[in-house]
């Protein structure tokens, strides 16, 4: 399914010969992910320019059943950038962090995890890396086996993360950013977890505009604000997609996909 939804002018202006093409959330669904990424591409080489950036926002694990394949994915393309003709940024969403947290066995969020998708995450891991699992084993025993056959490649990948892009007046983040704070002392936290200060800030307008995931849209459509745009539009839902937003100049359109094809159903859809 493509849904191409009409183009917006928004507040900010991109220079001449300048694109931001930003990636919501994707959460294991490796078919949707594909499929967006294919008519990313298209339009990219129908549509070619001097300064083109292209920049995942984060949320890339947990809740979907395809999460290994994802950054397989994601950590094979990041590798090849170096021969394509524009630059990708990958960023560190909340669930990053929370995968990154159970693989070293730091910080205190693990029960959090499990709870918002970690479980779905390691049983992707486990069958991708073809672990034979033994009989009644613990989640303690799953954790471990995660931990000790989580390929290297993909460990890179998740080192490499960054949590914010800045290309002209568009900042891309994960959640989002405390607007009364410079760019450049934002705390990670705020990044990969601000929700409401954030969504209604109701300040004065900055000379950028926030690019953003992590809270899903109504009815699983582009948000666009002064001084925000949101395109988490529920990828692990079954009737949500994910959103690719195409800013330049001074408009927005977006490019989605919410294929059935290939879905499985969790708890989380």
């Amino acid at each position: 399914m493509l849904r191409l939804f009409p183009k917006k002018k928004i507040r900010v202006t991109l220079p001449e010969n300048t694109r931001v093409i930003a990636i919501g959330d994707i959460h294991g669904q490796l078919n949707r992910l594909v499929k967006v990424l294919a008519l990313v591409d298209r339009y990219r080489t129908a549509n070619p320019v001097s300064n083109d950036h292209l920049v995942f926002l984060g949320d890339y694990t947990d809740r979907g059943a395809g999460s290994a394949e994802v950054i397989e994915l994601l950590a094979s393309r990041r590798l090849k950038n170096t021969e394509q003709a524009h630059t990708e940024t990958y960023l560190r969403g909340n669930h990053e962090v929370l995968v990154q947290e159970a693989l070293t066995q730091t910080g205190t969020r693990g029960d959090l995890w499990w709870r918002n998708g970690g479980l779905y995450t390691v049983s992707s891991y486990l069958q991708y890396q073809r672990i034979e699992i033994p009989l009644n084993a613990s989640n303690d025993d799953l954790l471990k086996l995660f931990r000790d056959h989580y390929p290297k490649k993909h460990a890179d990948f998740m080192r490499y993360l960054q949590d914010k892009v800045k290309i002209g007046p568009i900042v891309c983040v994960h959640a989002g950013l405390k607007m009364d704070v410079e760019l450049e002392e934002q705390s990670q936290e705020d990044m990969h977890w601000i929700r409401d200060p954030f969504l209604h800030w109701k300040g004065a307008q900055k000379d950028f505009l926030v690019v953003h995931g992590h809270t899903i849209t109504p009815k699983y459509r582009p948000v666009i604000q002064d001084h925000r745009v949101g395109i988490d539009t529920g990828s692990y839902k079954r009737g949500g997609r994910i959103t690719a937003a195409i800013f330049e100049k001074n408009q927005v359109k977006f490019l989605s996909n919410g294929t059935k094809k290939g879905f499985q159903m969790t708890p989380f859809s």
